[in-house]
């Protein structure tokens, strides 16, 4: 009987120390300029996934020390190191055994942009195919997509931003990027959305908070856990429908 007590303690203690890990841990935060999701202005880390990280923090006890970083970079830097979480990211059969998932914390189309005027007709991906160039951004989910669509015609480059420019510019024929991304990013270079227009719906995909994988599940449920309450209690609506105002 003393046995089964002592081994009962120490299950306790075990259960516990589970329990402290999960909350306790500290991860390195990492996000990238993917607006409107995520990204600076006036100095601050802002977007509608920020703002769901910034009420998880809190709730968790997390600190919400936040890095900007160039997308390649951090995307990398998740993939050899522990103890880091990068957002906002899109979940993919590819990339599913790659991390551990929270989420998801916002709705994401990728669409083709093409500029205005310019009488492309895009009605499949196999169209697609059959244009010059396609601008895409560096290692970003979408250009995976295209590429395992065996897509011979892509553009790539380190910011997106770039992309918005040739486009305008007549270098590339379409953009691949998510709707709303495209239409803030083509407003915060060229003042205005109205250069470009959407030729076709690629793909809908959710956008998830990723994690290093060798993260502890227990640190995965706790933090699904705390997401699925704040979508529970209508925090998370009420920072998804400020977001959908603008």
């Amino acid at each position: 009987m003393k046995s089964y007590a002592i081994k009962l303690i120490i299950a306790l203690f075990y259960v516990v120390g589970i329990a402290a890990d999960a909350s306790a841990q500290e991860f390195s935060i990492m996000t990238e300029e993917f607006p409107p999701f995520n990204y600076t202005e006036n100095g601050k880390v802002t977007g509608l996934s920020s703002d769901v990280m910034m009420e998880l923090t809190q709730r968790l006890g997390h600190s919400n020390d936040v890095k900007v970083l160039p997308w390649a970079r951090a995307y990398n830097m998740i993939q050899k190191k522990d103890g880091v979480i990068l957002y906002s990211m899109t979940r993919t059969e590819a990339r599913e055994n790659m991390f551990k998932w929270v989420g998801p914390v916002a709705p994401n189309k990728w669409v083709f942009f093409a500029k205005k005027g310019s009488g492309l007709q895009i009605n499949s991906l196999e169209d697609a195919k059959k244009v010059k160039k396609i601008g895409t951004y560096k290692d970003d989910a979408a250009e995976t997509f295209l590429k395992e669509n065996k897509f011979t015609n892509l553009e790539s480059v380190v910011d997106d931003l770039a992309n918005v420019k040739k486009l305008n510019a007549d270098r590339i024929d379409l953009w691949i990027v998510g709707e709303l991304q495209g239409v803030f990013k083509a407003k915060s270079v060229l003042g205005d959305a109205s250069a470009f227009e959407k030729v076709f719906d690629v793909k809908k995909t959710q956008l998830y908070i990723a994690f290093s994988k060798s993260t502890p599940d227990s640190v995965i449920v706790n933090w699904q856990a705390k997401l699925d309450k704040m979508k529970a209690d209508g925090t998370y609506d009420a920072l998804m429908e400020k977001y959908l105002q603008h």
